[in-house]
């Protein structure tokens, strides 16, 4: 064999080689790339927005806007029942204690009206739900309002053993025990006590008139007459609260303000406390 063909022979391998190399580069380079495609597609984070409280509210508390906030967080890490538009949230009040940044989940809202009997949620173990009625001046004038913070003022008779001057003996002066006398008393019953639902009776327009509707849709009644308060007690104040009302007590709610939080101390008002309070003893 010439030396020429020899050349030529190592030419044409060394081409092929060249080629086959070329070719593994390019098909190598392929799969680099569709499998930094495949990394980078896998890497995408799928994420949903959500509502989480900006403050701690506690058991019972109405969530107001400036109390949520809209958050990104990957779709994998959100609950099933988590709330994804603040509107859903606002409004309602929650069944829980939440703390800041706490996702807030569908389960633990209540929107408490006439109809869907919603009213647990603000009851711990140790409280009862009351109705008590809304009779006193206060009410008739729809001024109390559902969350508001109300004192109990109530006025009753009481028969009362008299109780004997120091200097005196015990008994009149035939010998027989003095007897018990009818007293009224007017008291602050109960304080810093919270409006937890409104019982509401809707009066329809006079003369068959079409009722009015708001702009989302919902039906604005005429007039509407409160006719009861419902009221979360524990269980001795609700009795002592239906005592009271059952043995002919009137009552008066009065109206705090929401953040007060004194417990007053109060004096009972007797006929013996407004003649001393007024100076009106009778001289001899």
């Amino acid at each position: 064999m010439s030396n020429k063909l020899k050349a030529v022979i190592i030419v044409f391998v060394g081409l092929v080689l060249v080629g086959v190399g070329v070719i593994a580069s390019i098909l190598l380079i392929q799969r680099l790339q569709s499998s930094r495609a495949e990394v980078q597609q896998t890497g995408v984070v799928v994420k949903t927005t959500v509502v989480v409280v900006t403050r701690d509210l506690m058991l019972g508390d109405q969530i107001k806007p400036e109390d949520v906030n809209m958050v990104e967080i990957p779709v994998e890490f959100s609950p099933r029942n988590a709330v994804t538009k603040a509107e859903d949230a606002i409004g309602k009040f929650v069944k829980t204690d939440l703390i800041q940044g706490e996702m807030v989940l569908a389960h633990n809202l209540a929107n408490p009206t006439n109809s869907n009997h919603d009213l647990s949620f603000v009851l711990s173990d140790e409280h009862i739900l009351m109705a008590f009625p809304a009779d006193d001046l206060m009410s008739r004038e729809s001024i109390i309002q559902r969350g508001d913070i109300v004192d109990i003022f109530a006025t009753f008779q009481q028969v009362v053993q008299q109780i004997p001057n120091t200097t005196t003996d015990t008994t009149t002066t035939n010998g027989t025990p003095q007897e018990p006398v009818m007293r009224t008393f007017t008291v602050d019953a109960f304080q810093k006590v919270s409006v937890t639902a409104l019982v509401l009776e809707i009066i329809p327009e006079e003369n068959n008139n079409p009722p009015i509707v708001g702009s989302t849709g919902q039906i604005i009644p005429a007039k509407i007459k409160i006719r009861a308060y419902l009221l979360a007690l524990n269980p001795q104040d609700a009795l002592v609260l239906k005592h009271l009302k059952d043995t002919g007590a009137e009552f008066d709610i009065v109206l705090r303000s929401p953040t007060s939080t004194a417990q007053f101390e109060l004096t009972p008002v007797t006929e013996d406390y407004i003649i001393e309070f007024y100076g009106l003893e009778i001289l001899p």
